[in-house]
């Protein structure tokens, strides 16, 4: 039977994330006919979500850079409602500073113009390490900044077993992988060296090794499928696990999503040309 690699639920009632303090929705706008004239002048005076493009440790301090709408104003918000606010340029560029955490970090961008808002695609997430990654519900995490080396950048799970392999290889060649000797996907890496493949076929819970191949992409990585425990202290939690860090956080519909985050260098990964 085929199904979507991520299953979302909805939780319109739910109260375990707030989304107010993202500046998330958890549930979607009107859909009577009334609405049909507001979401077609919507689309016509389309606006790209706010985006982040960089991201530079500076000692107690992370750097962030990004793109939004000439004149708004981009907001990066905690779950717990700590904020830090900057202006986008005539450019359509922007910049703001946050404390450098101990540990990985989550956070939701929006920007506001106009008595408008405007959320970012997904969550950011910043690793002790200043690695920074948009965590995207119903698909693969996507890592923020350009990448000199060809590997494996992050795994990601549902609860039913339907996973997304992301990374980097070099452009316009193929890609595969397989769980313990099985294919279960294949594709092709995008003109900008990125892909994101969605496995054919659900993981079955527990400890399984993943194999990728591509033009000068040979990696091994062990993997674990077992569904995530129920998030009890907020909307996410990170643990470390031996190929890098594991993320199981709460997607705007309700479910639970898990990422592993892929320590840089490991599988070991050579420069791209």
């Amino acid at each position: 039977m085929n199904r979507a690699p991520f299953p979302i639920v909805a939780a319109c009632g739910m109260t375990a994330l707030a989304f107010s303090t993202f500046g998330l929705a958890a549930c979607g706008g009107p859909t009577t006919p009334e609405a049909q004239p507001r979401r077609e002048a919507d689309a016509a005076s389309y606006v790209a979500p706010p985006a982040v493009t960089a991201v530079t440790g500076q000692g107690e301090q992370v750097l962030l850079s990004g793109a939004g709408a000439p004149g708004a104003t981009i907001r990066l918000a905690t779950p717990q409602g700590e904020a830090r606010e900057a202006q986008v340029d005539a450019a359509g560029h922007w910049r703001l500073t946050a404390p450098a955490q101990p540990q990985a970090a989550l956070y939701g961008l929006s920007q506001s113009a106009g008595g408008r808002t405007l959320q970012s695609e997904g969550y950011l997430l910043i690793t002790q390490d200043a690695r920074a990654l948009q965590l995207r519900a119903g698909a693969g995490a996507r890592s923020i900044g350009p990448s000199p080396a060809v590997g494996v950048t992050a795994f990601d799970i549902d609860r039913d077993g339907g996973a997304v392999l992301s990374g980097r290889g070099l452009a316009d060649s193929a890609v595969s992988a397989r769980i313990d000797g099985r294919k279960l996907g294949e594709g092709r890496i995008d003109k900008e060296g990125r892909f994101s493949l969605s496995l054919s076929g659900p993981v079955p819970p527990g400890s399984h090794s993943l194999k990728v191949f591509g033009d000068g992409l040979d990696a091994t990585l062990a993997i674990d499928a077992t569904p995530a425990a129920a998030l009890t202290q907020g909307p996410f939690r990170a643990t470390p696990v031996a190929a890098g860090l594991r993320v199981d956080w709460m997607t705007p519909g309700g479910g639970v999503q898990s990422t592993l985050v892929v320590r840089a260098g490991e599988p070991p990964r050579r420069d791209l040309p």
